[in-house]
C-alpha cells in the first residue's frame, strides 16, 4: 500500500502497483517505518515549489533491502559534478532531487531509492529511533558551521522535536543549552525528555550574552529575540526558516553589526551528516525514544497531518508492520526483538559449550559422606549447617576428603541506565569511585579477602569510566553501562551474550592458571538493586512492592518511587520468566550477566559457588533458569536485608549460611561463607571419628 498526495489536503490510500522497470543506480526496498516531518504536513496543507501531484511523501525513513540489511536514507540524489557536490556540500546541489518532493518517498510499504543514498545501520539500533537520522543530520550540519568551546552557553529557541534534538546534541558536544519556549503546555508535554536529560526549558530568560543562538522554530519574533540575546562576537545559526512576509527592524539587524555576530545559514544535510548521526543515536537511544509521540499504522496518516501542523506534538512514526487497530502496547511489544534461546547459539559458541557441559552432581558418595560426618565425635547433627556443607563439598569434589586450597572471589562492576529514573541515593559516579577503593585495598571486601586468604579480583564489565591497568583489575567491559530499562531493553542481544561470556572467561582464565576449589561472587554497581529486584519479580512472580528494598539507603519516598519505576518497567516489557537470556537482555545489568556467566562456568568445572547478597543471588537465579543443574553447586553466603533475596533463594531451594543483617554487597557475605566452607571441609577431613578417638558413642550426648 501507499499513501498518495493527490492535491492539497487530499491524501489517498492506494495499492502499491508492481514496479517493472527500475532505473540503473536505484534499488527497490521495503519501508519498515517512516516519520512524519512537519515539512510533510506543510506540503499536505500548502504544497511546495518542488512538489508535483500526485506524490508519495515521506523522507525520514528506515528501509530494508532483499538481503535483510536495514538502512537509513539520505533523502536526495545530487548531480555529483557541480562545485557543491565536489566540495562535500551536495545538499546545495542545484540539480538536487529530493525524495518525497521530486520523487516518491516513504509513505508506502515499498520505495525505489538511489542506491548511493542508502546508509546501513547497526542491528542493535531501534528502527523507530533510526527515523531521527535525517533531522539529527540537519542539526549536525548546523553545529559544523559553528565554532565553540566546552561549556559555552547556547540559547535554543523552540521546544519542538528539532529544538529538543538540538539541545541534546549541544549537551553531547559539551555545551550548556537553554531552551526558550513560550507555550507552557508544550513545556509540560516535553517534561519527560527534559527530566531525563537535565536540559533546562523556560518561558523566558533575563540572561543574555549567549555564545551561541540557534532558532529551532519558525517564529520571527523568536528569531529577533535571538539577535538581542547573542553576545558580542557570538554566533547565530539561522537553522529554521521563519514565517513568510514578516519584517525585522533594521535597528535590530544593526545589532549584528555592532556585536560582530556571525550568522550561519543552514539548509538540510549531506550524506556524511546522516552517517555521523548513527553513533549519536546509539549513544542516546533511550532519550530519543522520549521524542516519539506515537508509533502508528500507516492508515492513520491522514488524521495525523493536522496534529503535526499544530506544533503541540512530538514525532509520529508510521510502522508498516502494524495493523490499523494496533494498540500502543502491541507496538511496544513489536518494537522489542524476540528473546534468544540456547538453540539460537551456534554449537561453537562458548556460551553454549559451557551451559551444555554442566552436569548434576552424582549422589554415589551421598551415603558414605553422610555416614562419615555422622560418625564424627559429636552428637548427631550437632554442627548443624556445617555438616550439610561438608557433605555438599564432598559431592561437588566427588571426594570423601574435600579440600579447599584455592579460593577466588570476583567483584563484577558495572553501571546502570536505570539510575536515570532516580532510584538510588548515590550518583552513578560512585561505582567507579568504589572500584578505585577496591584497587587501593581499602574496602570491606579487601579486608575480608586478606583475612581469609582469598584471591580477589575486580572485573570491570560495564563501568562508565575507563581505568588504568592494575594487577587487581580484569578488563571485560561490554559497554559503559546498560541502558535505561524503564523505557528500553537494558542491553542488546549481542551485549547480553558478550557479558555472559565475559563472566565465563573471567572464571575459566583464572581456573586454567590455577584450578579453583571455591568461588565467591560480589558486585558493585549503583542502581543494581533495582535490576535485581525486577529480575526476582519476573522469575518468582512476587510483586514489586514485595521485592523492592532500599538498596543504597533510599528514604520512604525514594522507596515508593523505586517500586513505581520497577512496576512501570515490568509493564513496559513482555518477558518470558523461563528465558534467562531474555531476562538479562531486557532488565539485567552487565555485572549481573557477568556473575551469571561465572556461575555457569564454575559449575561446568565442578567448582563450588558462593553467592553473596540480593544482586549476586539474582544473578545466580538467572543462571539457574538457564540451567537448573547448577543448583547443587550453589551456596548462599548470607541473608541480606533486601527482601527480594529470600524469594530468589526460596525459588532455588537454598538457605543462607549466616545472618548478620548485612546489606553491603561487594561479596562480603560470600567471603565469610567461603571461610565456613573451608572449615566444613576441615571438619570432614581432620575431625576424629568415634573409632579413631576411641570414644564410645553413648558417651556423647
Amino acid at each position: 500500500m501507499k499513501m498518495v498526495l493527490t492535491g492539497l489536503r487530499k491524501l489517498e490510500i492506494r495499492p502499491d502497483l508492481k514496479t517493472d522497470k527500475i532505473e540503473p543506480g536505484f534499488v527497490k526496498t521495503d519501508v519498515l517505518c517512516c516519520a512524519i516531518c512537519r515539512t510533510d504536513a506543510k506540503m499536505w496543507e500548502q504544497g511546495h515549489k518542488d512538489l508535483v501531484f500526485p506524490r508519495v511523501l515521506g523522507h525520514e525513513m528506515v528501509v530494508k533491502d532483499q538481503t535483510g540489511q536495514n538502512y537509513i536514507v539520505w533523502p536526495g540524489k545530487s548531480c555529483g559534478v557541480c562545485k557543491f557536490c565536489e566540495n562535500g556540500r551536495e545538499n546545495l546541489c542545484k540539480d538536487m532531487k529530493i525524495t518525497g518532493f521530486h520523487t516518491d518517498g516513504g509513505f508506502a510499504d515499498k520505495a525505489v531509492l538511489p542506491e548511493e543514498s542508502l546508509i546501513p545501520i547497526p542491528d542493535d539500533l531501534s528502527t523507530h529511533v533510526a527515523c531521527f537520522a535525517e533531522p539529527i543530520g540537519c542539526v549536525i550540519n548546523a553545529f559544523e558551521k559553528l565554532f565553540f568551546k566546552k561549556n559555552n552557553r547556547i540559547l535554543i529557541l523552540g521546544s519542538g522535536t528539532m529544538g529538543l534534538i538540538t539541545a541534546l546534541y549541544a549537551r553531547h558536544l559539551g555545551l550548556v543549552p537553554l531552551i526558550i519556549e513560550k507555550n507552557e503546555t508544550k513545556i509540560k508535554h516535553v517534561a519527560p525528555f527534559l527530566s531525563a536529560t537535565g536540559i533546562t526549558c523556560l518561558k523566558d530568560t533575563h540572561g543574555s550574552e549567549f555564545d551561541l543562538v540557534i532558532n529551532a522554530c519558525a517564529d520571527f519574533i523568536a528569531f529577533c529575540q535571538g539577535i538581542a540575546k547573542v553576545g558580542k562576537g557570538g554566533q547565530i545559526s539561522f537553522f529554521s526558516g521563519i514565517s513568510k512576509n514578516e519584517h525585522i527592524e533594521t535597528n535590530l539587524l544593526n545589532l549584528i553589526h555592532y556585536k560582530e555576530a556571525v550568522v550561519s545559514g543552514v539548509y538540510g544535510m549531506t550524506r556524511d551528516h546522516m552517517e555521523k548521526a548513527l553513533p549519536f543515536m546509539q549513544a542516546h537511544e533511550s532519550r530519543l525514544k522520549l521524542l516519539i509521540e506515537e508509533i502508528v499504522a500507516p492508515e492513520k496518516t491522514p488524521e495525523l497531518m493536522a496534529k503535526v501542523l499544530s506544533g503541540k506534538h512530538l514525532k509520529y512514526i508510521l510502522d508498516f508492520g502494524l495493523r490499523p487497530d494496533t494498540s500502543l502496547t502491541e507496538v511496544r511489544q513489536k518494537s522489542q526483538p524476540p528473546g534468544i534461546s540456547l538453540d539460537d547459539l551456534t554449537p561453537q559458541s562458548l556460551c553454549r559449550k559451557v551451559i551444555e557441559n554442566i552436569t548434576p552432581l552424582s549422589d554415589s558418595l551421598l551415603a558414605d559422606a553422610t555416614a562419615k560426618i555422622d560418625n564424627k565425635t559429636k552428637p548427631l547433627g550437632a554442627l548443624g549447617r556445617i555438616e550439610d556443607l561438608a557433605v555438599q563439598m564432598s559431592l561437588i569434589q566427588n571426594n570423601l576428603n574435600p579440600e579447599i586450597q584455592h579460593k577466588n572471589l570476583f567483584v563484577f562492576a558495572g553501571d546502570h541506565g536505570i539510575t536515570e529514573e532516580g532510584v538510588s541515593a548515590y550518583p552513578s559516579e560512585v561505582t567507579a569511585q568504589m572500584v578505585d577503593n577496591f584497587l587501593n585495598g581499602g574496602a570491606a571486601i579487601n579486608v575480608l579477602c586478606r583475612h581469609h586468604d582469598i584471591d580477589m579480583k575486580v572485573v570491570d564489565i560495564g563501568v562508565s569510566r575507563e581505568f588504568n591497568s592494575h594487577p587487581g583489575l580484569i578488563i571485560k567491559k561490554v559497554a559503559k553501562g546498560t541502558r535505561n530499562f524503564a523505557i528500553e531493553d537494558a542491553m542488546t542481544k549481542k551485549q547480553m551474550i558478550l557479558a555472559l561470556e565475559n563472566g565465563m572467561t573471567t572464571f575459566l582464565d583464572a581456573y586454567d592458571q590455577n584450578p579453583i576449589d571455591i568461588l565467591g561472587l560480589g558486585e558493585m554497581g549503583i542502581g543494581n538493586t533495582t535490576s535485581a529486584s525486577a529480575i526476582t519479580c519476573v522469575i518468582t512472580g512476587i510483586p514489586p512492592a514485595q521485592a523492592t528494598g532500599r538498596g543504597t539507603g533510599v528514604d520512604d519516598k525514594g522507596l515508593a518511587h523505586k517500586t513505581e519505576v520497577i512496576e512501570r518497567a515490568l509493564a513496559f516489557h513482555t518477558i518470558d520468566p523461563a528465558n534467562g537470556f531474555e531476562i538479562l537482555q531486557k532488565i539485567g545489568g552487565f555485572e549481573i550477566a557477568g556473575i551469571a556467566g561465572a556461575v555457569l562456568a564454575a559449575a561446568s568445572k565442578k567448582t563450588a559457588v558462593v553467592l553473596d547478597g540480593v544482586i549476586s543471588t539474582a544473578a545466580g537465579l538467572v543462571a539457574y533458569i538457564i540451567n537448573p543443574a547448577i543448583q547443587e553447586y550453589l551456596i548462599s553466603g548470607h541473608k541480606s536485608v533486601e527482601q527480594a533475596q529470600m524469594a530468589a533463594l526460596s525459588h532455588m531451594d537454598l538457605v543462607p549460611l549466616i545472618d548478620f543483617d548485612m546489606r553491603l554487597g561487594e561479596g562480603t557475605g560470600a567471603a565469610l561463607a567461603i571461610d565456613m566452607a573451608d572449615a566444613a571441609c576441615k571438619i570432614m577431613c581432620q575431625m576424629a571419628s568415634f573409632d579413631e578417638a576411641k570414644v564410645a558413642r553413648s558417651s556423647i550426648k
